[in-house]
């Protein structure tokens, strides 16, 4: 199967899978086995059907971060960037989008603790040992490969839904714009100020939420 740019980011952690239920997850998620995928606060429930039997497991995939409070951070680094968000509407991922997102460590891109985090807290009902076990990954793999073509959907995985991170691009995009009226100017989505990120002094819990000071990457 041909990988888009936002799959290949999670070739490091699928490395880390057993060789054997990678491929048993593989042929799961693309014969549509993953049904009823549901947010639970904490992460996601599903149901794997397994083929060939009448049997499904429950699969319970936890956030590989907590977001839900940063929804409007994430929106206005979209609308100070319309190309990003016009990749997405797209259906493709913007490679600077995703270098911002890996360099700033935002953990829809893996980091070096995601399968740590995963192997951690992932469960399933069946009776594999590993909690890398074929229904968790296949789970994991409906959603990467969801994201691939639809890049806001990875923010699924931080607890953003996108719905509502399209409202809120919507609102952080008129307020941009009713601001370049207001001064008379039209270069404002562009007029990054290094004081506005400073300002967002909360920390997520699994790391940094504002981005790093790095000029040749930024919004």
């Amino acid at each position: 199967m041909k990988r888009g740019p936002y799959a290949s980011r999670w070739e490091p952690v699928l490395a880390e899978v057993d060789p054997s239920h990678l491929r048993a997850a593989t042929r799961l998620a693309m014969s549509g086995a993953v049904r009823s995928r549901a947010w639970d606060g904490a992460g996601w429930r599903a149901v794997v059907e397994r083929s060939g039997t009448r049997r499904a497991f429950d699969v319970w995939l936890p956030k590989l971060a907590d977001y839900a409070g940063h929804a409007r951070d994430v929106a206005r680094w979209l609308a100070m960037r319309p190309d990003w968000l016009a990749a997405h509407y797209a259906g493709e991922w913007d490679e600077s989008f995703l270098d911002f997102l890996s360099a700033h460590q935002v953990e829809v891109v893996p980091t070096g603790e995601t399968a740590a985090r995963l192997r951690a807290l992932s469960t399933c009902t069946c009776e594999e040992m590993d909690p890398l076990c074929p229904h968790v990954v296949a789970v994991l793999l409906a959603f990467i490969w969801e994201a691939d073509t639809n890049p806001l959907a990875a923010f699924r995985l931080v607890g953003i839904e996108v719905d509502q991170l399209l409202d809120l691009v919507q609102e952080e995009t008129a307020a941009l714009a009713s601001a370049a009226g207001a001064s008379g100017r039209t270069d404002v989505p562009g007029d990054w100020s290094l004081e506005e990120w400073r300002k967002d002094a909360p920390v997520r819990p699994l790391g940094r939420m504002r981005p790093i000071v790095r000029p040749e990457i930024r919004p």
